[in-house]
């Protein structure tokens, strides 16, 4: 029982995540009484004070901060506190992408999602104190930090700073940190509108047109009808994931789930049948590539067997694309990476799944409007033309 409970405190406590067992042959069946030993005490370290006057004495500094909400920050009294902070001092808020909707993307002071790529730049050199509040280096682009402000991390657990140089770590939750830098924070000179305009236009530069059905186009097309309906989105690695993530609009913390930092295929359509089996009223919409569906197309069976209501999205491209198109900014011809031609409808419908194709978007509309009507696991093939997906890359990352 103490092995239990210490388990479970560590998956809960903290940096919340996953805790391995390993139970001997014939202890899990074994009786257990419940006795002194069965509790364990655990130390709970305050606040560093010294960290906090550091945060204050570099906030107060500051005249255009602007706040990185990240992973660390997604339950529902953290973004409560971040979206008060950020209209009551007008302080804009980007987002990584385990963040989507801790501050909804239709705010005033919704500035965007932070990757550490080069769509950002814009907003980022315009500030003069980044302010990480549960942001996590692991969810950034492993690449060279170029930004010459300061940043200060506040959150609930410690974060590696070898990637991110944090010139202060202020461990706490985040309603307290909010509270220290609120206190310490000098006017704003941030303008509402000006935040707006560069918000919309990094999403503008994500729309990069093509000859075709676009990644793009389908993401506007699905979020124009499913966003406000659905319960949750969840994306799947691939290069279909610059579209979703930019482009799908985003209301409340966890409503859309992703694999970031190391990005891992397949993750799309087991998190939607998660979600599915704890909310079976609202649709939930599972964005995801060829490749990462056919790692796990099985679990189409499971959307089927238990009448799950997942409208399941393939942007079908018939290649790994995002490894495509690296291979291609090194100079490198393409190598394993075609996976030729799928008939996603026959295969959803050996299934029991109901699977529409489309080509256009007429096509993508109307299946759009079959899937949400049928009431049940749906399946839309999405034919996309890929040739953009190169300078999307560049346009997003550089």
């Amino acid at each position: 029982m103490q092995v239990v409970t210490e388990a479970v405190h560590h998956a809960t406590f903290g940096r919340p995540g996953p805790v391995h067992v390993d139970c001997p042959r014939g202890v899990a069946s074994s009786a257990a009484a419940m006795g002194a030993d069965a509790y364990f005490e655990f130390a709970v370290d305050a606040p560093d004070e010294h960290a906090r006057d550091a945060v204050r004495r570099i906030v107060a500094q500051a005249r255009k901060p602007l706040v990185i909400a990240g992973l660390g920050a997604r339950r529902a009294q953290d973004a409560a506190a971040i979206r008060a902070f950020c209209a009551g001092r007008g302080v804009p808020a980007m987002v990584t992408y385990k963040a989507k909707g801790v501050v909804p993307d239709d705010d005033e002071w919704f500035a965007g999602v932070f990757t550490n790529g080069t769509i950002e730049h814009a907003i980022v050199d315009e500030s003069d104190l980044l302010i990480g509040l549960g942001l996590d280096p692991v969810e950034l682009i492993p690449r060279p930090w170029t930004s010459a402000q300061p940043i200060v991390y506040c959150g609930r657990w410690r974060v590696e700073d070898a990637h991110v140089p944090f010139a202060a770590q202020l461990v706490t939750d985040v309603a307290d940190a909010i509270a220290t830098i609120d206190g310490a924070l000098a006017q704003s000179r941030w303008d509402a509108a000006q935040v707006r305009a560069r918000a919309v236009a990094q999403r503008d530069r994500v729309r990069v047109p093509g000859a075709g059905l676009t990644s793009q186009r389908v993401v506007d097309a699905a979020a124009s009808r499913l966003a406000s309906v659905a319960g949750r989105v969840t994306v799947d690695a691939g290069a279909h994931m610059f579209a979703a993530t930019a482009l799908w609009p985003v209301r409340e913390p966890n409503g859309m789930l992703i694999s970031n930092g190391l990005s891992t295929m397949g993750f799309a359509l087991p998190a939607a049948i998660g979600v599915a089996l704890l909310d079976r009223e609202r649709p939930v919409v599972a964005l995801t590539g060829d490749g990462g569906l056919l790692m796990c197309a099985g679990e189409l069976l499971t959307a089927a067997r238990e009448r799950l209501r997942v409208i399941t999205i393939v942007f079908d491209d018939a290649s790994l694309s995002l490894i495509e198109i690296k291979q291609q900014a090194r100079g490198l011809p393409a190598s394993g990476v075609a996976l030729g031609s799928v008939d996603w409808v026959r295969l959803a419908e050996s299934m029991g799944v109901a699977a529409w194709s489309a080509t256009d978007e007429p096509a993508l509309t109307a299946a759009i409007d079959a899937a949400v009507a049928c009431g049940g696991p749906a399946l839309i093939q999405a034919k996309i033309d890929r040739s953009n997906y190169g300078a999307t890359l560049r346009a997003v990352r550089g």
